[in-house]
């Protein structure tokens, strides 16, 4: 274990280690910071692509509009058989008045639609099941149920907007950053490994004399390790702090008018996205295991220790 003073000696020298060679920090700072905003990219693109199928697949549903008039007892019979469905996952009724009401309650401000609906003798507004399919392959299925010749005499229309379409191209996109996105990735891990490596491996034969020296006075092991993984700390504050601050104007722009467009109801600060902070800490995460790791090996490879 490390005294106050010792611990606080490893520091600085790490520290003077990475101004010392100040080229060398900067360039696996900066390739380091490159292989962190190809992460944030992805898994940003990967987030909000994920987001965005999941909430179109919730907007999804088939409206059946029954004819006016027709009794709440038959409307309540088909509510039943439809529930009963394997296919189906939810089915909510919203009656005739209900629907009138909320009708009025949204156009209150609307003074003609207002005016339009006191004059009514009746209300034109037919009572309605919404259904959700379990998965979005079965909605033509229930559609095409409803629309048959069983409930012909009770359906006036059955409304099903298909958006297999939209949601595939966004499959399509989702694979493509797994696919492409870790692969590129995977290569900046490499170099990023590669390019920490050597940056230590020549900090210690900068030091190969102090470093003997200081095995002939019985420093420890750590204590020698110490400063080394102090240089590689740094590495990752500086461009965990470069990629976080570069990604401020996607998280107080970009997302919140994805999420906007996607999900009107959805705000930044809610964490129904992601958090820029828990971004914060992924990135320190892996930068810190990235550069521990590469600096730990060649520690062990040419210290002997």
């Amino acid at each position: 274990m490390f005294d106050s003073i010792s611990f606080l000696r490893i520091i600085k020298t790490g520290v003077t280690n990475f101004v010392r060679n100040l080229w060398l920090s900067m360039a696996a700072t900066m390739v380091m910071t490159i292989t962190l905003v190809i992460f944030s990219t992805l898994f940003l693109l990967f987030v909000l692509t994920n987001y965005s199928i999941n909430t179109i697949q919730n907007t999804v549903d088939i409206s059946v509009y029954f004819k006016i008039g027709l009794a709440e007892e038959q409307i309540n019979t088909i509510k039943t058989e439809v529930s009963q469905d394997s296919k189906v996952k939810e089915v909510t009724y919203v009656s005739a008045s209900q629907a009138f009401d909320e009708f009025k309650a949204k156009h209150e401000n609307d003074q003609l639609i207002t005016q339009s609906l006191n004059e009514l003798n009746e209300n034109p507004l037919p009572a309605t099941l919404h259904i959700k399919a379990n998965d979005l392959e079965d909605y033509p299925v229930v559609a095409e149920k409803m629309q048959s010749e069983q409930y012909a005499d009770f359906i006036d229309k059955v409304n099903f907007e298909d958006n297999r379409l939209i949601i595939e191209r966004l499959n399509k996109v989702l694979n493509f950053i797994i696919t492409f996105g870790l692969a590129l990735f995977a290569v900046f891990v490499l170099i990023a490994v590669l390019v920490i490596y050597n940056t230590i491996t020549l900090t210690i034969y900068n030091r190969k004399e102090e470093v003997e020296i200081m095995r002939l006075v019985g420093a420890t092991n750590w204590y020698i390790r110490g400063p080394f993984l102090t240089e590689s700390m740094m590495y990752s504050i500086f461009s965990t702090i470069i990629t976080g601050l570069l990604f401020i104007p996607v998280f107080t722009k970009v997302i919140p008018a994805v999420t906007n467009y996607v999900s009107p109801d959805v705000s930044l600060y809610n964490n129904s996205v992601f958090n820029y902070a828990y971004l914060l800490l992924i990135l320190f995460g892996l930068s810190v295991v990235l550069s521990v790791s590469s600096t730990l090996f060649a520690i062990r490879k040419y210290l002997k220790i």
